[in-house]
């Protein structure tokens, strides 16, 4: 009789452990480990100081020295997952304005971001200069030994107006998607308040890739 009691109550411990403790526990960490869809805008409406960007979907920063350190828009890193790929030309490569530098992508599937300066990579995988509150989910950036950096800077954006035209940017990436993905069974799941979610490239398929490529990424 004893030994049915104790088993009782260490049946009943157990399984109130489990649903009151351990099934909580797992679903918080299940829930924690997926992409979440956060407002992209939350990437557009701040820029770092002293951080220019450039219509190519990156950013640069210029070292003391006068080398200038480049990274993508955060945005576009947050439109391919939770865990972009990315991949870089090598150190001691020459490269010319509007040639491709780095691929990120998510599974098979890459975008070109191409340079928005000529000049020589002296650095490869650098770690960015960055303020964390902006900073690309991937730290990975290079830096380029400029040409004429005195002509590519008037051409680059800080500040305002480089908030205005990131927000504009979301605008028209929005709208894009969104018309690519009209079909109410395979279409676009937006976030809360209709905004993009991370990963929402990847909803799309490989055609949309490419088409995306070149709206936007040949700037």
């Amino acid at each position: 009789m004893l030994a049915t009691v104790f088993l009782v109550i260490v049946v009943t411990l157990l399984t109130g452990h489990y649903f009151l403790v351990e099934r909580p526990r797992r679903l918080a960490a299940e829930s924690a480990s997926r992409p979440l869809a956060i407002p992209l805008r939350q990437l557009v409406n701040r820029l770092p100081a002293g951080v220019f960007l450039q219509p190519t979907f990156t950013w640069g920063q210029v070292r003391p020295g006068g080398d200038v350190e480049i990274g993508v828009h955060p945005m576009l890193l947050s439109l391919l997952g939770p865990s972009p790929k990315l991949e870089m030309r090598s150190a001691g490569e020459h490269v010319d304005k509007g040639d491709p530098l780095m691929t990120v992508g998510s599974g098979e599937r890459r975008l070109v971001v191409r340079s928005p300066v000529a000049g020589s990579i002296s650095m490869a995988n650098a770690t960015p200069p960055v303020e964390t509150e902006w900073q690309s989910r991937s730290d990975r950036t290079c830096v380029i030994q400029p040409e004429s950096l005195s002509n590519e800077v008037p051409g680059w954006m800080i500040g305002q107006t480089a908030i205005d035209w990131s927000r504009e940017q979301y605008g028209r990436i929005r709208d894009h998607l969104l018309e690519r993905s009209a079909d109410p069974q395979t279409g676009l799941a937006l976030a809360d308040g209709g905004e993009l979610p991370v990963g929402a490239l990847n909803q799309l398929n490989a055609a949309d890739w490419v088409d995306f490529e070149e709206e936007f990424l040949n700037g």
